[in-house]
């Protein structure tokens, strides 16, 4: 009967695929900016009209 070697990966993941860094840090970036959108349109301030200046 032969065994599974599990191979030794000390190494993080980040270490061997920097370039996931990069895309989880877009991912955050986006989804920050989507919270951010959301709550301004949910809130949005009350509109106070403005007239023109007396000549």
């Amino acid at each position: 009967m032969q065994t599974l070697s599990i191979p030794n990966n000390s190494e993080p993941m980040f270490v061997k695929r920097p370039w996931l860094i990069i895309v989880f840090a877009f991912l955050l970036l986006i989804a920050a900016w989507t919270a951010l959108i959301t709550i301004a349109v949910k809130h949005t301030p009350e509109r106070i009209e403005v007239s023109a200046p007396a000549k």
